[in-house]
């Protein structure tokens, strides 16, 4: 339900954003709320709390809470088998792959295919696209940048926070940035993405749901943290990341008219020049 909410925040009226603001901020709070209470904090109307609800396909705001709550709820999201120092290779290579096509299958239910064509569509129409990410996620954006290079769109990949900072009051509306993040909580991307959007530039996340960052973007492509930890990086975390590259890959290819949208074409043989048989 929070993806929901912070996927529609798009589309939503001024009073129902703000609704929407406070259900991404204080989830664990609004499921304890009545109406009447959402309606004086987020200084609207019960009308306007039922149409938000609708919105998201719910018969009102008791059937919003009961879902809310059900999101909420901690609970394995697949079935995930911890390697050990005691398993064997043999068992080791079964769990890992085991835990990454579990993933890969909990996010196809996930995914907004809607969301992913206006992502594309943005895209192509920016005059050039600034793709900035910081950590892990540099390794997404980097393979983000190639794609998306020889699909034929003016890319710039910015992994220093630094430049990303400078750059950021420089853009002009007819420009789009793509961030990266796992957390969704890095403070110079969400401070980034808060400049870009306030000079008109479209922005697009990659990122977790109802995060800082997603509430501060206009596209989230959201990707729920399956595996909660700061401490230690699943080594399956960033698979549903390069996939969302690949499908905004081929929604692009699609709208190019390419015959085969899977597939990119070859490289030039003098940039990877092999070796006779």
């Amino acid at each position: 339900m929070l993806s929901l909410v912070a996927q529609a925040r798009g589309s939503l009226s001024k009073a129902e954003l703000r609704v929407a603001e406070i259900i991404l901020s204080r989830p664990e709070d609004v499921i304890t709320m009545s109406m009447t209470d959402l309606k004086h904090i987020a200084a609207v109307s019960d009308p306007t709390i039922i149409r938000f609800c609708r919105r998201l396909g719910c018969a009102g705001y008791g059937e919003f809470k009961v879902r809310l709550a059900q999101g909420l709820a901690p609970e394995p999201p697949f079935d995930y088998q911890p390697i050990t120092g005691r398993d064997t290779i043999a068992e080791a290579t079964t769990k890992l792959l085991g835990n990454s096509i579990n993933a890969v299958r909990r996010f196809a239910e996930d995914v907004d295919p809607q969301v992913i064509e206006l992502a594309a569509e943005k895209l192509m129409a920016a005059k050039s696209i600034f793709l900035l990410a910081l950590g892990l996620s540099e390794t997404v954006a980097f393979d983000a940048e190639h794609k998306l290079f020889r699909l034929g769109l003016h890319c710039r990949l910015v992994v220093d926070a630094h430049r990303q900072t400078l750059i950021m009051p420089t853009l002009r509306p007819d420009e789009a940035v793509l961030f990266f993040s796992h957390s969704g909580a890095t403070r110079v991307l969400v401070n980034a993405a808060a400049v870009a959007r306030k000079n008109g530039v479209t922005t697009i996340a990659l990122t977790a749901p109802g995060s800082h960052l997603a509430r501060g973007c206009d596209i989230v492509i959201g990707l729920p943290r399956y595996e909660h930890s700061e401490l230690y990086t699943p080594l399956t975390s960033r698979l549903n990341h390069f996939l969302v590259v690949n499908l905004l890959v081929v929604a692009i290819g699609l709208r190019q008219g390419r015959p085969m949208p899977d597939n990119l074409a070859a490289l030039e043989p003098w940039l990877t020049e092999k070796l006779a048989d």
